[in-house]
């Protein structure tokens, strides 16, 4: 029979009777304590104060426990195993995000001082009564971890916005990787944000040069030579001057070479001495100039694929990936679509008017959606909706289908399916799903199986029993 303390261990808690709210938005928080009956009674109070939580009794538990769950904080004792909590602080603060608060009563000020050095956000002398100091301190912590600076002002990895440990591993790997010269591929879907990674890169480094980004397949084939390394006056027909080509220009900071996987055959071998010798020639010059740049290529594509089929250079491969980071698609972080949703409103906002929070019903409708396009696709339907939005409460599910019908073949294909002819005849048959199906020759399983390809039956497929809306579908 299972224990109570195997019981928490397992489960995400309960919320207590003065739990500020629901259970499913409650902070999950991870107490780690060598001494059970320490780290239930702490738990139990965690649990009465509103929050989720779970436990671990030693270091290699807590960290398995980090790894596994999406955690908000961890409260830590400074005794938990033989390396102590000062031991499973740094292995958080190299391996995750995870903001993590210290506890050791009588352990004094040096361990204090050393928590804070560690990373701890906060160090607790006594963790129970909670009111005394914990509960302030977690309070404090978690505002900091959530909130962080406005969309405008964040920089660096802070830029890669997401709560799921896909993310926390991302932005990781970016501060780890910034520190070194070494080039970066950075590799995901369309939409996922690269150039964003490149330019977190960017700023981690600490480079005092600019930032230049150039997507390749954009370049013309005759000139994107030319508008890489630069060319001599004269060098070919047309070049009546001398022009300094994007090497040069980021001399000092960083270069971004999007969907490198699409770089012509002509342009590999050149960038691959350029790479390797850290120096540019000019189209048409004679000596070649040294530049100091840090390279940082992004694709869509398999490159090893593309190094199978002959279609990219191998040498060229292995100089542009010195490190790989990956950014996951958007539907594999659904829990990040109500935080990026709010910092797109936001930016989209661009101070002109209050950017609107998204009702209930619109996070449940955009976590169903494929997101074949990924942020961008996001960015684009928010914007969209906000043009149905009234200026005042929340945005809802019927600005939503509003946007998807008007946005149809501008989003990705899911959601062009979703937007496409079921949409537009709902919305003129002014919400009415039998009317619309009638009208497209549609049976009613027909209908259904449409919407329920893309996960949307539950959401969307409900038909209206009060009177009319103006903007949408009954909620």
């Amino acid at each position: 029979m299972e224990t109570r303390e195997q019981s928490e261990g397992q489960s995400e808690g309960r919320s207590g009777r003065s739990a500020p709210t629901c259970a499913a938005e409650a902070p999950l928080l991870l107490v780690a304590d060598g001494s059970a009956d320490a780290r239930r009674r702490l738990a139990g109070a965690l649990r009465d104060a509103g929050y989720r939580v779970l436990t671990a009794g030693d270091e290699g538990e807590a960290l398995g426990r980090a790894e596994r769950a999406p955690l908000d904080a961890v409260v830590a004792s400074v005794r938990i195993g033989p390396a102590g909590g000062l031991a499973l602080l740094r292995a958080l603060r190299r391996r995750l995000e995870t903001p993590c608060i210290l506890y050791g009563p009588g352990a004094g000020a040096r361990v204090a001082f050393e928590a804070g050095r560690a990373g701890a956000l906060a160090f607790v002398e006594r963790p129970l009564p909670l009111a005394a100091e914990l509960l302030p301190a977690l309070g404090a912590t978690l505002t900091a971890a959530r909130g962080g600076a406005p969309y405008a002002l964040r920089r660096g990895a802070e830029r890669l916005v997401g709560g799921s440990l896909a993310m926390r591993r991302v932005r990781v790997a970016i501060r780890r990787v910034a520190a070194r010269g070494v080039p970066v591929l950075v590799q995901g879907e369309t939409g996922t944000g690269k150039e964003l990674a490149a330019l977190a890169l960017h700023e981690e480094s600490g480079r005092s040069g600019p930032f230049v980004a150039v997507s390749l397949p954009e370049l013309a084939h005759g000139v994107i030579e030319s508008e890489l390394f630069g060319h001599r006056r004269g060098a070919f027909t047309g070049a009546i001057a001398e022009r300094v080509g994007l090497f040069a220009a980021a001399h000092g900071g960083t270069l971004f070479l999007d969907e490198i996987g699409d770089a012509p055959a002509p342009v590999q071998m050149p960038l691959l001495r350029t790479l390797e010798t850290r120096a540019v020639r000019p189209v048409g010059g004679a000596a070649a100039r040294a530049v100091d740049v840090r390279v940082v290529a992004a694709t869509h594509r398999d490159l090893g694929e593309l190094v199978r089929r002959g279609a990219f250079r191998e040498d060229l491969y292995f100089r542009v990936r010195g490190a790989l980071v990956r950014l996951p698609p958007l539907r594999e972080r659904a829990g990040d679509l109500p935080a990026l949703a709010h910092d797109l409103l936001a930016d989209l906002a661009r101070g002109e008017r209050a950017a609107p929070a998204l009702a209930a019903d619109a996070v449940a409708l955009l976590a169903r959606l494929p997101w074949r396009g990924n942020v961008r696709e996001l960015r684009a339907l928010l914007e969209n909706a906000l043009l149905w939005w009234s200026g005042a409460g929340e945005l809802g599910r019927p600005e939503l289908l509003e946007a998807l019908a008007s946005l149809e073949g501008a989003l990705a294909p899911g959601a062009c399916e979703l937007a496409g002819n079921m949409l537009e005849a709902w919305r003129r048959c002014g919400w009415n799903q039998e009317a619309a199906r009638r009208e497209l020759g549609l049976s009613r399983s027909a209908w259904r199986s449409r919407f329920a390809r893309l996960g949307l039956d539950a959401a969307v497929g409900r038909r209206r029993t009060t009177g009319p809306t103006s903007v949408g579908p009954p909620i």
